[in-house]
């Protein structure tokens, strides 16, 4: 049977029915054409059993260019022009078997659409949408933005377009006006009020490799919604754009960098050319810390940008595809999809349907033959050519537009011989020195990272005095080096953060307590004896003094029947006495009375400016000495008793500060001193956290509430209801104590 072919918008124009045991070749006949307002339609014969087609537009000019495996043309078949064709021309390719070309050439852009009728094609011809802004302002480059649509204001689209004379920062704006402002010469803010962002655009476009005004580009949200920040090397004017919905953030690149451009153009140098260093443009290059990828020559790359556009390990252009199993899941393809139905077919002419789908060119050696049968349906191209590929043990190497087919064996071999003679010619290379001068970068910390770089050859020596590196290597070696220095040796941000330490206590202390005495002195002296030889007087007083401390009877004696007073001295008394006339009898009553109420507030606020990755220490307070005594004798040991704030900040690519945090506040308490020397009170905290760009955290805290209820009585008369009171009193007390530590870091940006 002949093979079957469906790739790209691939359209059967199978017969009707079973399909014959016998199939006879498919001819192909004059097309004709009708047109019905702006719409044309071509219908193409087709004769024999099973016809089979695939079509695939091109550009540069506009052109529709269908295929017909297995094919022959009529006899006197011609192309018939009109409506949207200019001109149609039919061409016959051997590819292993004969393939019939129909190359329809037409006025502008178009859509197309194939159907079958019968046993003939018919090609539906449409003129072409309206052009894409937002992709016209990318240059037609791939677009960003959400994997699935946002509700409400959003940003849905960032990305960043480069020509030779203007940079352009793209924004898609959803139901939101952006407030463009420029807080300092070095950077352009958009802010997006009340804007939600797609985790899809959470990243940083790093324009540093681009002869552009604009270093980085990167979006990220607030507590207002969305933030755009447009990081410049150096101030530059712009202008603004609008589309609908489109916002474009122009940029125009100045005469030295277009002149730049064209020289490397012209004169393809192969290391790529870097530019002074010096205060400037120092660390601008890697806009805010980002990712790097730097290859052996110097060139530097972003690597997210550099991941499927046909330099990276794992993009499917790279074409390593019997190195690796396409079905391991670690190989992302993106190309156009296709499907394929091939039969016993030769592999030449599949290496064709997918050259003609990829819009690439495929060669095949001499010693790469056979035929195939497989089944895609609605795959990627590549992945398709890597199944075919890895069933018939071939490999493919990519050098521009050119695919280049083999076996493995022989890929690799020549891989293999390529590596030898590049590391022979390494060998061959001699030796260039090269000093690297140091700004901010310690010269023999750096030493022990290149050292490991360094081809077998190479050498590294540190000049202390000047701080500078000695570098001697092979120039390949040395160019990444170089560029690698210039990631190095950057300033670092540096980090104000400023901690409050606020502590807060309050307390309420309520007392009441009675102290009353009583006598009885039935005497002579009061005129009332008892007329007995025994007891001829009595005597009865209290057993206690003021002082609480017991005593016998004596006439005249102040003593107490009850000193039940308040513990702490009272803020209130009521002192009553009651007596006869003779004296016979005396009550002395005492009601004191205490409540308290205090509160108080510590803050502790250290501040301080703390460069990137570095430890800050700030300390206030006391060194209390302590005596120890031991056989060696009487020695004095210091112990601190102060507030010490210990900050490690990191500031991380999206603009947050990860901070190591070890905070100490301890006091002396002389409450509770031991032979005069107090005890310390302490309050530590240790944590890591990571905290927004000036926002503010709560570390921690510690609430402590302290209640107590304490009463005194004479046992049994105590307890009388309401008599009770006069045989006892009651103290309660009731304390807060509360400890927070708060923490704000804000990072300085440096003009």
């Amino acid at each position: 049977m002949p093979p079957r072919v469906l790739l790209g918008v691939l359209c059967w124009a199978a017969l009707a029915g079973t399909p014959a045991l016998a199939a006879t070749p498919t001819t192909v006949g004059s097309a004709s054409f009708s047109a019905a307002g702006d719409k044309t339609e071509i219908r193409i014969p087709l004769s024999g059993t099973a016809p089979a087609y695939s079509a695939f537009k091109a550009a540069d000019p506009e052109r529709l260019v269908i295929d017909f495996p297995a094919s022959a043309i009529a006899e006197g078949a011609s192309v018939q022009a009109g409506g949207l064709v200019t001109r149609g021309e039919f061409a016959t390719l051997n590819d292993g078997s004969e393939v019939v070309r129909l190359t329809l050439y037409l006025s502008g852009p178009f859509t197309h659409e194939l159907r079958g009728d019968g046993t003939d094609l018919i090609v539906s011809l449409s003129p072409g949408a309206a052009e894409d802004p937002l992709a016209s302002a990318l240059g037609n480059g791939r677009l960003s933005g959400p994997a699935a649509p946002i509700d409400g204001p959003a940003l849905t689209t960032l990305d960043f377009a480069y020509d030779e004379q203007v940079s352009r920062v793209v924004l898609s704006l959803q139901s939101v006006e952006p407030a463009v402002s420029q807080p300092s010469s070095r950077m352009v803010a958009v802010d997006l009020p009340g804007a939600r962002m797609p985790a899809s655009l959470s990243r940083e476009i790093d324009s540093s490799h681009f002869l552009s005004p604009v270093a980085g580009v990167k979006a990220r949200p607030t507590r207002a919604g969305t933030r755009v920040e447009i990081t410049l090397r150096e101030s530059a004017e712009y202008q603004i754009k609008r589309d609908g919905e489109l916002y474009t953030i122009e940029f125009a690149n100045t005469a030295e960098m277009v002149k730049t451009h064209v020289d490397r153009v012209q004169k393809g140098a192969e290391a790529a050319p870097s530019s002074p260093r010096d205060n400037e443009t120092q660390g601008l290059g890697n806009a805010s810390g980002g990712e790097i990828l730097i290859g052996p020559t110097g060139h530097t790359d972003d690597p997210q940008t550099t991941f499927g556009s046909g330099s990276g390990a794992d993009d499917p252009n790279s074409l390593a595809f019997a190195e690796e199993s396409p079905g391991s899941g670690s190989t992302k393809y993106r190309g156009r999809r296709m499907s394929i139905d091939l039969q016993d077919a030769d592999i030449h002419t599949v290496f064709r349907f997918i050259a003609d789908t990829a819009e690439l060119n495929i060669v095949a050696s001499d010693d790469v033959k056979g035929n195939v049968t497989v089944r895609l349906k609605d795959v990627p191209w590549d992945q398709a050519l890597a199944a075919i590929l890895q069933s018939k043990g071939l490999s493919a190497q990519r050098f521009g537009n050119i695919i280049r087919v083999a076996p493995i064996e022989t890929i690799k071999s020549e891989q293999q011989a390529a590596l030898e003679a590049q590391d022979a010619k390494k060998k061959l290379e001699p030796l260039q020195i090269f000093v690297a001068p140091l700004d901010y970068a310690n010269a023999e910390e750096v030493e022990a990272q290149l050292k490991p770089l360094l081809t077998e050859r190479g050498s590294i020596q540190v000049d202390v005095r000047s701080n500078q590196l000695i570098i001697k290597d092979v120039q390949s070696s040395i160019a990444m080096l170089r560029e690698l220095l210039k990631r190095v040796d950057q300033k670092n941000r540096s980090v104000s953060i400023e901690a409050r330490f606020v502590e807060a206590n309050s307390s309420h202390v309520h007392q009441l307590g009675i102290q009353w005495g009583s006598g009885v002195d039935a005497s002579g002296a009061t005129g009332y004896q008892t007329g007995a030889f025994f007891p001829n007087s009595v005597g009865v007083s209290g057993g206690l003094t003021h002082s609480g401390a017991a005593q016998f009877y004596s006439p005249g004696n102040d003593s107490l029947l009850v000193d039940l007073g308040t513990t702490a001295p009272a803020s209130g008394a009521l002192a009553f006495s009651l007596g006869s006339i003779p004296g016979l009898i005396d009550l002395d009553a005492r009601l004191s009375a205490l409540e308290s109420e205090g509160w108080g507030k510590i803050v502790s606020s250290p501040r301080v400016n703390v460069m990137d990755n570095s430890t800050a220490v700030v300390t206030q307070g006391a060194a209390i000495p302590f005596e120890t005594v031991s056989n060696g004798g009487t020695q004095v040991q210091l112990v601190d008793a102060a507030l010490k704030f210990e900050i490690t900040p990191h500031i991380t690519t999206d603009g947050n500060v990860s901070m190591d945090v070890k905070i100490k506040n301890n006091r002396p308490d002389f409450t509770q001193a031991v032979q005069g020397r107090p005890a310390i009170a302490k309050k530590e905290l240790e944590t890591k956290v990571l905290v927004a760009d000036g926002d503010t955290a709560v570390l921690g805290g510690v609430y402590a509430t302290e209640e107590a209820w304490q009463q005194e009585r004479v046992p049994g008369l105590g307890s009388i209801p309401l008599l009770g009171y006069l045989f006892k009193n009651s103290a309660s007390t009731s304390k807060q104590n509360e400890m927070l530590v708060f923490i704000t870091p804000r990072i300085i940006t440096l003009e």
